[in-house]
């Protein structure tokens, strides 16, 4: 295991973490939501993993309790000597018989892949994500306006986010405040960027406290001054995608690109893949015709290599289900559709 994966803690496993609390044991209601205040301790000997696992259940709002850490079971039965703890997370390392011993109350089991001795009365956490490549970027971009672009991206970032670390980042100059985005007051994609630019800064330790969720689909509120998105360089969203990428647990990065940005094609050039949302009526073709030859005189062809052209004409819930397909199909076979292929 390399250093860089011991201090990937994937948001999906904190989720399933949190569900597996809410599910079995106390629970407290606060509102309208369930609260978890239950003593929780981690044991593991991945000191750095177990530290960020730590802080990401702190950071979420239904964890009330104390979170507790250590690195082996002999440090678990001391602690429990002094503290009430009533959740133990302890690795697949430490056999049955002897996590059955240490401690008699609910046991969540942290494993690589799956336990060999799982008991009946514990639940499994896998630790890590499988890594497929070193993340990708994917950029929704079109030149036909109000064509569900957004609602596309959205949507198929939740897709996504079912099975991998998903981050959705807004580039339009008006993503719209009170629309999709609520947190107006929240810390937004202005503060991410200059966090990027600290080299000292580790941003992976930052994003946490700064993403909103929409249902499994994590999302940075968008910048709202637009004047302040168009001076950011191209140079500039470069640093801040390498770092999320390289610092952070998300595999995939969604940019939904508008079309007030600086310089479009160079942004798009940072993309791994670029899906097109498009019309078959004679005015939107006369666009996307538009964007091609473009791309010609400006001498940016390879960004057709990269291009899938996405059919808005069908079903919406159908359209992201073949595009979702089609985008994991193609990272298991570590090649992207290299002719433009549509979902029609």
């Amino acid at each position: 295991m390399s250093k860089k994966e011991c201090k990937r803690v994937p948001s999906y496993a904190i989720r399933h973490l949190i569900q597996s609390l809410k599910e079995k044991g106390r629970t407290c209601r606060k509102g309208a939501e369930q609260r978890i205040d239950r003593e929780i301790l981690i044991c593991d000997p991945e000191e750095e993993y177990v530290r960020r696992l730590a802080e990401a259940l702190l950071l979420k709002k239904e964890v009330t309790a104390g979170v507790r850490i250590c690195s082996s079971p002999e440090m678990v039965q001391e602690l429990l000597k002094i503290g009430l703890i009533k959740v133990l997370l302890i690795s697949e390392d430490v056999p049955y018989e002897k996590r059955k011993q240490i401690f008699t109350g609910k046991r969540i089991i942290l494993t690589r892949q799956h336990c060999v001795d799982l008991g009946e009365e514990e639940t499994e956490l896998r630790k890590y994500q499988p890594v497929n490549g070193n993340g990708r970027i994917l950029g929704v971009y079109s030149p036909v306006h109000r064509i569900g672009k957004t609602t596309f991206s959205l949507k198929l970032g939740k897709a996504l986010a079912q099975s991998e670390d998903v981050l959705y980042l807004n580039l339009e100059t008006y993503a719209g405040m009170g629309g999709y985005f609520r947190d107006q007051d929240a810390p937004d994609l202005a503060n991410v960027l200059y966090y990027a630019k600290q080299e000292r800064d580790d941003i992976g330790i930052r994003i946490p406290s700064m993403v909103k969720t929409m249902g499994a689909l994590d999302y940075i509120p968008p910048m709202k001054v637009w004047t302040d998105l168009r001076a950011v360089h191209t140079e500039e969203w470069k640093t801040l995608f390498e770092r999320l990428i390289s610092q952070s647990v998300y595999s995939v990065i969604i940019l939904d690109i508008g079309n007030g940005m600086e310089d479009v094609f160079q942004l798009l050039r940072l993309c791994d893949q670029i899906l097109m949302p498009c019309a078959e009526d004679v005015y939107a073709m006369a666009k996307i015709a538009q964007y091609q030859h473009m791309l010609k005189v400006l001498r940016y062809q390879e960004l057709e290599s990269r291009t899938m052209y996405i059919n808005m004409g069908k079903n919406m819930r159908q359209t992201v289900k073949e595009t979702a397909e089609i985008l994991k199909e193609s990272t298991e076979k570590r090649f992207f559709y290299a002719e433009g292929r549509t979902t029609s």
